[in-house]
């Protein structure tokens, strides 16, 4: 059964287990750009450390930015980010 992220949910999710995408990166034999190719669907030199972060085959993993990121209302324009929304 494929699993089917954002990648911005993976870059998330990096960020909070790792704290940067460096650190990632250096944990696991990479650079960043190798990561952040393959976060683009450029690469998928650092599929399989990603997949291993978040606990699945990396076969089965897949990133699409046609998935919605849970939790962002973007369609709702009082969900603006704070900044935007004085601004107006």
């Amino acid at each position: 059964m494929s699993v089917t992220l954002h990648p911005e949910r993976v870059k998330a999710e990096i960020r909070m287990r790792c704290g940067t995408l460096v650190r990632f990166a250096e944990a696991n034999g990479l650079n960043e750009e190798q990561v952040r190719d393959y976060l683009r669907g450029r690469s998928g030199t650092a599929r399989g450390a990603v997949a291993k972060l978040l606990g699945v085959d990396p076969e089965h993993l897949v990133l699409s930015r046609s998935v919605p990121l849970r939790g962002v209302d973007t369609a709702n324009e009082d969900a603006a980010h704070g900044l935007i929304a004085e601004a107006k």
